[in-house]
């Protein structure tokens, strides 16, 4: 049926879909050569991701068929590697509808089954063939399929480990393009690897820092980017202890405006590759940068978002981290002050702090309390 060099050449073409999901089309066409079959297909539960030699088109299967496949049905639900034959599975049931109006016009009346992957794939192979004078699940095909089945479920899980791996990446990029300050991600000789629009905005104003031709990062006086090299170094080399080591660094702005805070974080590989999503040997140490005159000012309408205050409830927070007492407070809101105590209680719960003090600190933690918002 297949000499080793085909079977090699396949396993090859097997592997190469965990970086090209467009070359299982070529894959299952090569294994409905390999077994002398008819039709060929990779599908989850009822759905078909791939499929040749099957007519009509996968989605007719995908919005109607696949509801009624009674072969998918037993395949998700056997044990995973299980190998089913078209004369366990097809044969008992021609007289249903999916028999009549999909598998015969398509001359499936016989196959090899066999579910991959569970979990949120569940990932199963069909490879289908017309019914002959003798079975089609014959000793030799089986165990080329069962030679198969190894290779064909690696791919899979590799393909879906990078699949995750690309969403954590796009996740983090999203997630630090809402932060107003600067985050770069830096690689082991300190070039860039990552940067999110507002350090981007920081570098280009090349006021206080910009990059250098290497493409890392540079300040603009002498002595803070001696002092910034030396930061970015321990971060990403062992020294003294043996483990690296982060620190924090002023920026002066040429401009005269607010000096930038620039703090240097090494990154474990196990943090890297967790939460970064990138590979543990690029990525090394995480730079941020703060710079004051873009910090946040706290408003109603975060507070509101954050802890899930009512407005009123809002007002009487922002009017605290500003440092009014309860009963000017209570004058301008035209209430009592066992009022304002009321409304202060229930900010105490839903922020988890237990005095003004606290809540004063977890405010100005967030950032500095400006007018009240909308």
């Amino acid at each position: 049926m297949i000499s080793l060099d085909e079977f090699s050449r396949l396993v090859s073409a097997i592997y190469a879909t965990t970086v090209a999901p467009e070359q299982w089309d070529s894959v299952l066409r090569g294994l409905v050569r390999a077994f002398d079959g008819r039709a060929s297909g990779l599908l989850t539960s009822r759905r078909a991701i791939r499929q040749v030699g099957v007519e009509p088109s996968m989605r007719t299967y995908n919005e109607y068929y696949g509801q009624l496949d009674y072969v998918a049905e037993a395949v998700v639900r056997a044990p995973i590697g299980r190998i089913h034959t078209g004369t366990e599975l097809i044969y008992p049931r021609t007289n249903t509808e999916f028999y009549a109006d999909w598998c015969r016009p398509n001359h499936f009346g016989d196959g090899l089954f066999v579910r991959l992957t569970s979990g949120r794939s569940n990932a199963w192979l069909a490879v289908a063939a017309e019914r002959g004078s003798e079975p089609f699940g014959t000793a030799d095909r089986l165990s080329l399929l069962r030679q198969f089945v190894p290779h064909l479920q690696q791919a899979i899980h590799t393909q879906a480990k990078l699949v995750d791996l690309e969403q954590s990446e796009r996740d983090l990029s999203a997630a630090i393009e809402q932060v107003s300050r600067g985050i770069v991600l830096i690689a082991a000789d300190t070039r860039i690897l990552h940067l999110n629009t507002a350090a981007e905005r920081m570098f280009v104003s090349d006021d206080g820092l910009h990059l250098d031709p290497q493409g890392s990062i540079s300040a603009s006086l002498t002595h803070s980017d001696r002092e910034l090299r030396s930061l970015m170094y321990h971060a990403l080399n062992a020294h003294g202890d043996g483990a690296p080591s982060g620190g924090s660094v002023s920026c002066p702005r040429p401009s005269g405006r607010c000096e930038y805070a620039v703090h240097v974080v090494p990154l474990s590989a196990a943090t890297v590759e967790a939460t970064v999503g990138l590979d543990a040997s690029k990525a090394t140490a995480l730079v941020v940068i703060d710079d004051p005159d873009r910090v946040p000012k706290l408003d109603t309408a975060m507070l509101r978002r954050l802890y899930a205050l009512t407005s009123t409830e809002a007002e009487v927070a922002l009017r605290v981290a500003q440092g009014d007492g309860l009963r000017p407070i209570a004058e301008e809101f035209s209430v009592s002050t066992t009022t304002i105590r009321t409304h202060l209680q229930h900010i105490f719960e839903k922020t988890t702090t237990h005095r003004q003090a606290e809540l004063v600190r977890l405010l100005l933690s967030i950032g500095p309390a400006g007018n009240p918002g909308p």
